[in-house]
């Protein structure tokens, strides 16, 4: 794979934050609207939270240990973990619509 030497340093971080904001989005909106036994507006926070940080610690570590081409980077735990916070923000900005679909269901 070719080495993309115009991107600016870092800027993969913006992905890595956009992808765990979505990733905690989305496991929110099942842990709490879509899954079959449901769990109220805290646990189903704590357990998109959790499982996005052990995830991407995971892969960082797998990422690290299991290839040559790849490296473990702290820097991506910490945008994994900027991604969280801003996911958890979004969580609790849509919180009167997710309880207004979720009554729906």
């Amino acid at each position: 794979m070719p080495h993309i030497s115009d991107a600016p340093e870092d800027s993969d971080k913006v992905v890595h934050l956009l992808a765990y904001a979505v990733f905690v989005s989305l496991w929110f909106l099942f842990f709490y609207v879509l899954k079959q036994k449901k769990d109220n507006f805290s646990r189903a926070l704590i357990k998109s939270c959790s499982l996005a940080l052990i995830y991407g610690i995971i892969i960082e570590i797998l990422q690290g240990e299991l290839t040559t081409s790849r490296s473990a980077d702290f820097k991506d735990v910490l945008a994994n973990s900027v991604g969280i916070l801003i996911g958890i923000l979004i969580v609790f900005l849509a919180k009167p619509q997710l309880n207004a679909l979720k009554s729906k269901l």
